[in-house]
């Protein structure tokens, strides 16, 4: 009998130590809180996972029914109610692999804020690992304490989204996300106390312009990262060559959610080629819709170089699910290649290709745009497999992939001026175009100035199927990439022919002068009663024109402010001012004039 026992025990902790290790599929949940059962009010004062900031007279977390996200209460942080600090308290965990996730929503025109500690804080100091602000606009920012720069992020105001944290202690690795997308990832042991241990969120509203709500926190143990899983387990490639990518079905990914946390799961590679060249992958009859990034820099500073959906194949004579994309590589930089799970999570093979050379294909790539001055040209097809748009720029947006293709061109002006792209008249097709400044080694080096998609009209000012963009303000010394993309001439029913034309244009800026600023702007009635009629007419086109009525102490009482100004009529109201002597102020591209007016 002692023996079956025995035995039973045996079986017994064998069973239960097989069920407390995590899986992907059932993590060890060791938290949990939906804000449901709790009363109105404090819940420091009904919850062991709760406290409040030592010292002082701070209050928890609010239990509201307010706000929700499922079910009916959440969690109140307000910074005009009095002193709010509160802490959730995390286990002070020092091993193991987590995901602490909850859900937040910061209201209108207030903030939100919360930061995680390493360990308890005192009423007279802290343990900062990192802070994340969510200011005004929908524009959030990370602080680390590691010396690095902040990481700006977006998250959407009035609305509730997602903060995820995945916490790999046994590999001091973090990494942050904020509604769909990766914010960043860093050394989790660094903070204003250098310390391997996660001890508590504290959520705190800085003074009357916060206010925001938590719900449906979940902490949970996951299992160890496997190699490949993460950019700092990735699989090392020496050479080009056919490569498989297992079933994934556990994290890694997450660099662009698409909604519904699909594109969660991932599979890593690294290549490091020791030449430059054209860097390429390739899903194409795989047998699975996929997903492809291409990263480079390190996993603490990754930068898109690359992303493709839809390109090629699944299989022969299949649908164009699978991918394919290139990017211009270095020699000596390591190349971070990943696959998710956003459309499927079968094992499939890919191919990395790698062909050397030190000037790519004219036109193909951002780093071989051609080089162009004004002019008239003309688009054969459009065949270069690195497009940035897609039509949004980089990994910050929740969209649709770059699965375009793309043509490149460069151009520098000598001066500033105004370039003006056109192909209305020259192009049969639907096309499409982008506009960028800055460095083509990333996606995110890159700053998208201006795009344009059915920008032509007839002569009756019906929108046609063409793009056109009248004139963008350009600096001397600047060079300008324009993209061309295939995105609406493949989209085409029935298929489009990719031949057109476009055509580049340039008017340069010439400096007003006073004489010219002063004898070109018409100022009436003089005296004055309820309004002020300003008319302007220049022979070349000013940059900004600023029109600023000043009383007889220099303060600013009216303004108007044009740009791009040559010829027309405005008018200024004088409403509510009293009778007396005024200055018009007048300036223009450097030069300055005034010129008195009279209110009656």
């Amino acid at each position: 009998m002692k023996n079956l026992y025995a035995l039973f025990s045996i079986l017994f902790l064998a069973a239960w130590g097989l069920h407390a290790q995590p899986t992907c599929e059932d993590p060890e949940v060791v938290l949990e809180d939906d804000a449901e059962n709790y009363a109105s009010g404090d819940v420091s004062m009904q919850s062991p996972n709760w406290t409040v900031w030592p010292g002082g007279s701070a209050t928890g977390a609010i239990v509201t029914d307010e706000e929700s996200n499922g079910g009916t209460n959440s969690f109140k942080i307000d910074g005009s109610t009095g002193t709010t600090d509160a802490l959730l308290l995390l286990g002070d965990q020092t091993s193991g692999h987590y995901i602490l996730q909850w859900d937040m929503l910061v209201d209108s025109a207030r903030q939100g804020y919360f930061n995680l500690q390493h360990e308890m804080p005192t009423a007279s100091s802290g343990a900062w690992a990192f802070e994340a602000y969510f200011t005004e606009g929908g524009v959030g920012r990370l602080e680390l304490y590691d010396g690095s720069d902040d990481v700006a992020f977006s998250y959407p105001e009035n609305d509730w989204f997602t903060v995820r944290l995945l916490l790999d202690l046994d590999n001091d690795e973090a990494r942050l996300l904020v509604g769909e997308v990766t914010v960043d990832a860093w050394q989790f042991s660094t903070g204003s106390t250098s310390l391997l241990q996660m001890n508590s969120i504290n959520f705190w509203p800085a003074d009357e312009s916060y206010l925001f709500y938590v719900d449906n926190i979940l902490l949970s143990e996951i299992p160890a990262p496997e190699e490949g899983q993460y950019c700092y387990t990735a699989v090392e490639l020496t050479e080009p060559g056919f490569y498989e990518v297992p079933e994934l079905t556990c994290y890694g990914a997450g660099y662009d959610l698409g909604g519904g946390a699909v594109g969660f799961a991932g599979y890593w590679f690294a290549y490091t080629p020791s030449q430059n060249g054209v860097l390429s992958i390739a899903s194409c009859g795989g047998g699975v819709d996929t997903r492809g990034w291409i990263f480079s820099g390190e996993c603490h500073d990754l930068r898109t170089v690359g992303i493709n959906d839809d390109r090629c194949e699944i299989v022969t004579g299949g649908s164009d699910w699978a991918s394919y994309r290139e990017a211009y590589a270095t020699a000596g930089t390591t190349y971070y290649i990943m696959w998710d799970d956003t459309w499927e999570s079968d094992a499939f093979a890919f191919e990395l290709g790698f062909t050397p050379t030190e000037e790519p294909a004219e036109g193909k790539f951002c780093q071989s745009a051609q080089v162009i001055g004004p002019g008239d040209y003309t688009i054969l097809e459009i065949t270069g497999e690195a497009a940035v748009a897609g039509p949004f720029i980089n990994n910050t947006v929740s969209s649709t992939t770059a699965y375009t293709q793309s043509e490149w061109y460069a151009f520098t002006p000598d001066i500033d001026g105004y370039m003006g792209i056109f192909s209305c008249e020259l192009a049969a097709s639907d096309t499409y175009f982008f506009v960028y400044t800055g460095d083509c080694s990333s996606f995110e080096t890159l700053e998208l100035v201006a795009l344009n998609d059915n920008g032509c009209a007839d002569e009756e000012g019906n929108v046609m199927q063409m793009a056109s963009l009248d004139s963008i303000a350009v600096t001397a010394g600047t060079t300008y990439y324009i993209e061309w993309i295939d995105r609406r001439i493949e989209q085409a029913d029935p298929p489009q022919d990719e031949l057109f034309g476009w055509t580049l244009t340039f008017d340069p800026i010439l400096d007003v002068t006073e004489a010219e600023l002063d004898a070109g702007v018409q100022v009436f009635p003089n005296p004055a009663g309820e309004q002020l009629n300003i008319r302007f007419e220049f022979d070349e086109t000013v940059d900004v024109l600023n029109i600023e009525l000043l009383d007889v102490l220099g303060q600013s009482l009216r303004r108007l402010r044009l740009n791009s100004a040559m010829a027309g009529a405005e008018q200024m109201s004088l409403h509510g001012l009293p009778a007396g002597m005024y200055l018009l102020r007048l300036s223009a591209d450097g030069a300055m004039v005034t010129k008195p007016v009279v209110v009656r």
